[in-house]
């Protein structure tokens, strides 16, 4: 799995998504577990008594979508 997210025009395909305190691990395992390589986040604003917020990008499609529809 590729982590190098320091080039952000690689990941074509972005969306944000917030998540409450202690839900980032699971969904996290769920993209190691669904996606394809070449997948990555970032922390917009950290989780705490607030829900945090997140980018999350990927470079197919299909795991975009995937993401999308698994998060409803």
């Amino acid at each position: 799995m590729k982590w190098d997210m320091s080039n952000r025009i690689e990941y074509k395909y972005k969306t944000q998504a917030d998540f409450e305190f202690g839900q980032l691990s699971s969904v996290l395992e769920w993209c190691k577990s669904n996606c394809g390589e070449r997948w990555g986040y970032f922390v917009l604003s950290p989780s705490g008594r607030e829900a945090g917020s997140y980018e999350f990008c990927f470079a197919d499609e299909r795991d975009l979508i995937n993401f999308i529809l698994w998060k409803k």
